[in-house]
């Protein structure tokens, strides 16, 4: 077991002002049973890169161009230098068009071969990666790399409807939004919002003291950004708050339009659907013309199956190279997700994008379970790739491929999915 981290570690820059609002959103008397002690990891030098980030994004930038970046050739040269996997594949001086791609079916087995040798290790953190494509991970990340996510959602608020983030050690800014059972439920400070809130809550009932406390937490700190998955939306539709947010950010699951809308018009405020993966972080948000890519630093291609680019306008696979987490440089990474790539009017947009769809399993004893506690089990064992698929309407047939403890693992199955679940082992 690894030592749990101390509350200096978790935030190495929190103010008196910040670490007293951190205290009210913990020990609030309606609070949640907190799961995860969490915390940014941040420190100054880590935070100003944040800044930085954050200037070079909103800096102007128009019209766009699917043209490779300026940075395009370093990147690489450092990616075939410096990165174990890469390097292993390519040769130095390999044109960008030459080299071939790679997927989570290659991240998932040796995640350490894509840390670059130059890279000290001192501030790597691990997050889980959800596995929807059948390929859970966890990847190597920097609290920078990690804390980017905050700026960027403030990015696509402020293009799309004009909006800013709280900021100071006094509110709430954003609530993330759960809807399952065992799934992580913290409160944080932001750093880069001034020290303002961010409480991650999960609507099941059984993770709160008393089901009554979710509305009563949660009218407390009336956070003006809810941040979640169509899934956590339904569920919050049950609970009885008494405001309405500035915006609802969907993300990880596919939105459709119609519930989109259906949210607009409950809530009366702007919807954002965004794209993002674990890998990348969140990649671009809709608009009336598609997916808009939203940061500076990441290169996407469309490419077919034999790592052809696909013409502006033609379907294929999306595929990134760059992004700013410097323990997992991508190059020519593909994603699993499909779409076209075109120009209009000045800026990148990913047209025809269909995210994952949220995916519930109805089970013959009644129960619906949520995906996510299929992929949190998952995560329990040493499995690189699972597939389930539907035999009836309530029963499944679950193929895995790893080494596992059969007769636990197959107790656990069956006490989630139903003991009719038909288990195949590659």
């Amino acid at each position: 077991m690894h030592p749990e981290l101390s509350e200096q570690e978790r935030f190495p820059i929190l103010s008196h002002a910040g670490r007293e609002f951190l205290h009210q959103m913990r020990q609030h008397a309606n609070a949640p049973i907190w799961n995860w002690p969490n915390g940014e990891q941040l420190n100054h030098q880590g935070l100003e890169l944040v800044h930085k980030f954050h200037r070079e994004l909103f800096a102007p930038r128009y019209p766009e161009s699917l043209d490779p970046p300026n940075w395009l050739a370093q990147y690489i040269e450092h990616c075939l230098r410096e990165v174990p996997f890469y390097r292993q594949r390519s040769r130095p001086g390999t044109q960008f068009a030459d080299l071939p791609s790679c997927s989570r079916q290659d991240l998932a087995p040796q995640v350490w071969d894509f840390v670059p040798d130059d890279m000290p290790l001192d501030e790597l953190i691990t997050f889980s990666s959800s596995g929807t494509t059948g390929y859970p991970t966890r990847t190597a990340h920097h609290p920078f790399s990690a804390a980017c996510g905050v700026p960027l959602i403030e990015y696509a608020l402020s293009e799309l409807h004009g909006l800013k983030l709280l900021r100071g050690p006094d509110r709430v800014a954003i609530m993330n939004l759960a809807a399952f059972p065992e799934a992580t439920t913290t409160a944080i400070v932001v750093a880069f919002l001034e020290e303002a809130g961010c409480i991650r809550v999960n609507l099941d009932p059984t993770t709160w003291r008393s089901p009554d406390h979710r509305a009563e937490y949660i009218n407390q700190w009336k956070a003006p950004i809810w941040l979640g998955d169509p899934i956590a939306f339904k569920a919050m539709e049950q609970i009885d708050v008494d405001h309405a947010p500035q915006a609802i950010v969907s993300s990880i699951m596919h939105l459709t339009d119609g519930y989109a809308e259906h949210l607009r018009q409950k809530y009366r405020c702007p919807v954002i659907d965004l794209y993002a993966m674990t890998e990348a972080g969140i990649i671009a948000a809709r608009n009336k013309h598609g997916h808009r890519i939203l940061s500076h630093d990441l290169y996407v291609e469309i490419l077919d199956n034999n790592d052809r680019p696909c013409q502006p306008g033609e379907r294929g696979e999306i595929t990134l190279t760059g992004g700013r987490n410097p323990f997992l440089p991508l190059l020519r990474y593909r994603t699993g997700d499909f779409a076209a790539l075109e120009i209009i009017e000045g800026r990148r947009i990913l047209v025809g994008l269909e995210g994952r769809q949220p995916i519930e399993y109805p089970t013959e004893s009644g129960k619906v379970v949520h995906s996510m506690e299929v992929i949190r089990l998952m995560r329990r064992y040493p499995i690189a790739h699972y597939t389930v698929k539907n035999i009836t309407s309530q029963t499944y047939e679950l193929t895995i491929r790893g080494d596992v403890e059969r007769s636990l693992f197959e107790k656990e199955i069956y006490t989630l999915l139903g003991p009719s679940t038909l288990i195949r082992y590659e």
